[in-house]
């Protein structure tokens, strides 16, 4: 994972939304997307949920 969707997955792992990634990183919501779906990829995920269960320790 790159450093950058580390900083995407941190932030989404806290519960915040594409829109607040984006103006948190100054990116745009598109390119905040691209890192999500990417991320979602690496993980083997599909769903933000899917995510906070991974995160928080949960099968």
């Amino acid at each position: 994972m790159t450093p950058r969707e580390r900083e995407v997955l941190e932030l989404i792992a806290r519960g915040r939304n594409r829109q607040y990634v984006a103006e948190k990183l100054v990116i745009s919501e598109g390119t905040a997307k691209t890192h999500i779906k990417r991320i979602y990829a690496k993980l083997g995920i599909h769903s933000r949920e899917e995510l906070l269960d991974l995160v928080q320790g949960r099968s």
